[in-house]
């Protein structure tokens, strides 16, 4: 865990290293206005997800683990370009306790500049249960589970907003703006992203698939480096209200490697993932409130078993911010209408 959190922590350095090197280009104020100049308070409630699925070739059952993550509460801040918040779970919003538990842990920060959006997280999740009833059960009555399941990875993505004069990714995301008349841009950047799957037995149970149950197999990592093209538009209706879609594709160079008794198996390979936003809300000078979606995804496939390896993580939100002015424009610019 404490390399996975250097890593973290070198994602970031890498960020600000960035953005100490850009400068800002003139927006067009009459396509969105920024509040550069005011600190940005949120609450929210949250939901976070981790599924991971294994396809075994041939005729064997796809296993779709899941995690059962409550319904969070979090606070965050943001000022100018960063963005961080910090959330707790509440465990008796818990959904169905015959899905067994999950132990989380989510560190997150994202850059909304008008050129550059970064991202970069760190996720720590363990205990995971088969989605669908009775499959892997010995009893033949429930879910299958899997407390000892884990899951770490940590990523950073990078894109350049093309149309960074008419368009702003923050001011859905961040908050740090507000679009008032509707635009989009064309995104291009990469990722890079580190997985490690592990548990203290075999991942697919010996009912589902007795082979690789048989040999153990019990690890998977997976590091992938890409790049790729995205599309982001915001439709605006009254100046303030809003709804952002935003999707992205990359291409990747990764390298997988999968562990059990007896087994050591490298695979270099391309494939391919995504990242899919969706939010819609309400955006005036003092206040702000949103309903946000996120998902990622990245695949992978075993060189030993030929299993297909898919990841997907993702949350939903639904935040509350309020903009606080630091500085006499602000104030002035926060007090320029009745909303």
């Amino acid at each position: 865990m404490n390399r996975i959190i250097l890593l973290f922590a070198t994602c970031i350095a890498f960020i600000f290293s960035a953005e100490a090197q850009q400068r800002d280009a003139a927006a067009d104020s009459t396509y969105y206005k920024s509040f550069g100049g005011s600190v940005i308070p949120r609450v929210f409630l949250s939901r976070n997800y981790s599924h991971l699925s294994f396809d075994p070739p041939g005729s064997l059952p796809t296993m779709k683990y899941r995690a059962n993550t409550p319904l969070n509460l979090g606070v965050g801040m943001a000022y100018r370009f960063v963005s961080f918040s910090i959330s707790k779970g509440l465990d008796f919003l818990q959904s169905d306790r015959k899905k067994g538990g999950t132990k989380s842990f989510d560190l997150q920060t994202h850059v909304y500049r008008r050129k550059w959006v970064f991202d970069a997280l760190a996720q720590f999740y363990q205990g995971y249960y088969l989605a669908r009833p009775n499959l892997g059960s010995t009893t033949g009555n429930g879910y299958f589970l899997r407390p000892d399941m884990r899951l770490r990875t940590v990523g950073i993505t990078g894109y350049r907003v093309l149309n960074d004069r008419r368009f702003s990714y923050g001011s859905a995301l961040g908050q740090g703006a507000i679009q008032e008349r509707s635009a989009g841009s064309f995104l291009v950047g990469g990722n890079a992203f580190y997985t490690a799957i592990n548990a203290d037995s075999a991942f697919a149970p010996y009912k589902v698939d007795s082979t690789v149950s048989k040999e153990d197999l019990r690890k998977m990592h997976l590091f992938l480096l890409g790049a790729g093209l995205g599309y982001a538009y915001t439709f605006v209706w009254e100046k303030n209200y809003f709804l952002l879609g935003s999707a992205n594709v990359n291409v990747n160079l990764n390298f997988s490697k999968e562990l059990g008794s007896g087994i050591q198996s490298d695979k270099v390979a391309l494939s391919h993932n995504f990242l899919f936003r969706l939010g819609g809300g309400y955006n005036c000078n003092k206040w702000g409130v949103s309903l946000l979606w996120f998902t990622a995804g990245v695949t992978a496939k075993g060189q030993h078993t030929g299993y297909a390896y898919t990841e997907q993580t993702g949350s939903y939100r639904l935040i509350y911010v309020r903009r606080i002015a630091v500085d006499r424009h602000m104030k002035h610019v926060l007090n320029a209408d009745s909303q």
